[in-house]
């Protein structure tokens, strides 16, 4: 029986410092360490900040010297329509902008210049490399890391997408941001037609002996949607995951956090990920 496609899931959340990108890179991460699962992760987000966690500093430096082995390059005006004077460049290949973070793990890596480009006509541009280039068929699941705002980056990834996971700081005004997003969504997938589902809600940087834990999470758990959706693993704050991405940590040790050292650390990330599985049927 052949191998059937895999899907691509987008990690948003409107509001920024609530681990989202952490958990991205982590759950792709431990998908490929612990799991044996082939990832892709692809930055979305022009401030490089997953680019950063997961690329050692010679791949950075390969980056910025040349964005066109990024993002940068794919969503580039260089490759639209011909004109009178000029023909189709052909996007870069695939071999030129993914970058292997470990014999699994490979990214996408992102670039400041994506905030010159023009984007509004391309926003199907990431879905149709994704599909030209066969990836679905590559890689076991393919993880889309997106800014913290609504803008033209958010629509090209959402419509590149199958699901969306909204990693979830326990405070009031990421729960007021949660139906702003799922507004956003809804709106999104009328105006273009495009079928996208929620695969669920990750309590991250949490913090259980505080109230307002309480209080918001007991909020999710009282609306019928939310609560199917929440992830039963959380994600915990503590100083040791923001300390190992430091100039250096980041040089001597991994970053990531099944690799820090940390027991009760390493037992989260690995049920939250046994669960993202389950979700996702992997």
């Amino acid at each position: 029986m052949p191998k059937s496609q895999s899907e691509v899931v987008s990690f948003i959340n409107m509001k920024g410092g609530v681990g989202k990108t952490t958990l991205a890179v982590n759950i792709a991460y431990t998908l490929s360490k612990q799991f044996g699962k082939r990832v892709l992760l692809i930055d979305v987000d022009p401030q490089m900040n997953t680019s950063q966690y997961t690329l050692n500093a010679s791949q950075v430096k390969e980056i910025m010297i040349d964005p066109k082995r990024t993002l940068c390059g794919i969503l580039s005006e260089e490759f639209g329509v011909p004109g009178i004077t000029s023909s189709v460049q052909k996007p870069p290949a695939v071999s030129d902008v993914i970058f292997k973070i470990n014999e699994k793990f490979y990214i996408i890596p992102s670039h400041l210049a994506m905030m010159g480009l023009d984007l509004d006509k391309r926003i199907f541009r990431l879905k149709n490399y994704i599909k030209e280039n066969n990836l679905k068929n590559d890689y076991d699941i393919i993880i889309l890391d997106l800014p913290p705002t609504i803008s033209v980056y958010t629509n090209i990834a959402l419509l590149a997408s199958d699901l969306y996971l909204v990693p979830m700081k326990t405070d009031f005004l990421s729960l007021f941001g949660l139906p702003l997003l799922e507004n956003y969504i809804l709106r999104l997938q009328k105006e273009y037609d495009h079928p996208l589902d929620l695969l669920g809600i990750v309590l991250t940087m949490v913090r259980p002996e505080l109230k307002i834990y309480k209080d918001v999470k007991s909020k999710l758990l009282e609306n019928r949607v939310w609560s199917d959706k929440i992830f039963t693993g959380e994600l915990k704050y503590r100083t040791e995951i923001e300390k190992s991405l430091s100039p250096e940590e980041k040089d001597t040790f991994s970053p990531f956090i099944i690799e820090l050292g940390k027991e009760e650390l390493t037992s989260q990330m690995i049920n939250i990920t046994t669960e993202f599985m389950q979700r996702m049927r992997l």
